[in-house]
């Protein structure tokens, strides 16, 4: 898998009445990969997929680049929800004004399933749990 098929992966789960947007801006570096929109609110998730390190200690590189950090740093401090998402075929871990954090691989086994990362994402724009 690579990051389009994990994002794709993660939007055919959604819900029709969670509104979601790839982002793809050739003008504009450092803008995230998506938008998604619902009754509770919005927010911006840039994603990333990874292979893991086969030990559990070795540090995981995100791969975020600095104009991308920058503008996740711009939007937080508006107060508005920003995230990272990085992927990986074990688990998935979600990044909040952390985004500078040290990664190892043991935060991937005790991450999010996909289907757990969807369900996190459809309550944050409408306040449900629904697992569809």
């Amino acid at each position: 898998m690579n990051e389009t098929s994990f994002i794709k992966s993660i939007h055919n789960k959604l819900p029709k009445d969670v509104y979601k947007w790839k982002i793809r801006d050739t003008y504009t570096s450092g803008i995230p990969d998506a938008m998604y929109a619902g009754p509770a609110g919005f927010l911006f998730i840039e994603y990333k997929y990874i292979k893991i390190p086969k030990r559990s200690n070795t540090e995981v590189q995100t791969g975020l680049s600095e104009l991308q950090k920058t503008w996740l740093t711009r939007m937080a401090s508006y107060n508005l929800l920003v995230f990272v998402v990085i992927g990986s075929d074990l688990n998935h871990v979600i990044l909040k004004d952390n985004w500078h954090r040290k990664l190892l691989g043991t935060h991937f086994i005790n991450g999010l399933t996909t289907q757990e990362l969807v369900n996190w994402l459809i309550k944050k724009v409408t306040n449900e749990r629904s697992g569809q």
